[in-house]
């Protein structure tokens, strides 16, 4: 056994936490059936290839360019473009092109489980990149529609999206994150709280569990330090250019 398998063998709960997405993936979700799910997680793999979003990227402006991608049977060329940027250009989105997709038809509860749905399968295939390991396969739609519900104690002053406010917890969601804790970066895919189950389980596996965030020396379940871990995050980070 290789030192690879014989580390990921050792880690069992990586292993739980992606076939747990891949199975969420499939199913139908607040405001996408479960074909538009899977169809999201393929527009997002596309994007890293995209000639178009290189030449979009490229551009002083996006609005210099006009062409827009290819629609398909389940999305429309807006929503695939915005999915592409998300992959690609996301610290030039806007609330115009926010809008722009709310006029189109996707509201910005749907907008909120997409980019939810695009984060947490590039998270996926970051980790098998970066261990030159094939991508996992997406899985097969499951009959149903979305149920178009949404959260209470939505406000929408702080980001593009309706946020849960940080108090506003109640009893059907109050697991998404700790008392007093409510970071912008935990609400803000609150309005489909599903994508925030789904990405701390993810986060807990590749990172930390939410709840070791104030933990700032060493994890039991981690041989790096904390001093270590965000060293790697940190250049990893300024790589990528986050601007968060």
């Amino acid at each position: 056994m290789s030192n690879l398998n014989q580390a990921l063998s050792e880690r069992p709960d990586i292993q739980i936490a992606l076939s747990n997405y891949f199975l969420f993936l499939a199913k139908p979700g607040y405001w996408w059936h479960g074909a538009q799910k899977v169809a999201i997680a393929a527009a997002a793999r596309a994007a890293s290839s995209c000639s178009l979003c290189a030449e979009k990227k490229s551009a002083l402006s996006r609005s210099q360019i006009k062409a827009l991608h290819p629609e398909n049977d389940q999305l429309s060329p807006l929503t695939v473009d915005m999915i592409h940027q998300i992959i690609t250009d996301q610290g030039r989105i806007t609330e115009s092109q926010v809008q722009a997709l709310e006029q189109s038809g996707v509201s910005r509860l749907a907008y909120a489980e997409l980019v939810g749905i695009v984060v947490c399968l590039f998270s996926i295939d970051e980790f098998c990149r970066a261990l030159s390991q094939p991508l996992l396969e997406l899985p097969q739609p499951q009959p149903g529609l979305a149920s178009q519900r949404s959260p209470e104690n939505l406000e929408t002053k702080t980001g593009f999206v309706p946020m849960i406010t940080r108090e506003g917890l109640t009893e059907a969601v109050q697991d998404l994150w700790p008392e007093g804790f409510g970071a912008n970066v935990i609400r803000a895919l609150s309005a489909a709280p599903d994508l925030v189950r789904q990405w701390k389980q993810l986060a807990a596996v590749f990172y930390l569990p939410l709840e070791e965030m104030r933990n700032l020396t060493q994890s039991a379940s981690r041989q790096l330090n904390r001093m270590q871990m965000e060293l790697i995050a940190g250049r990893v980070s300024a790589i990528n250019r986050c601007f968060y």
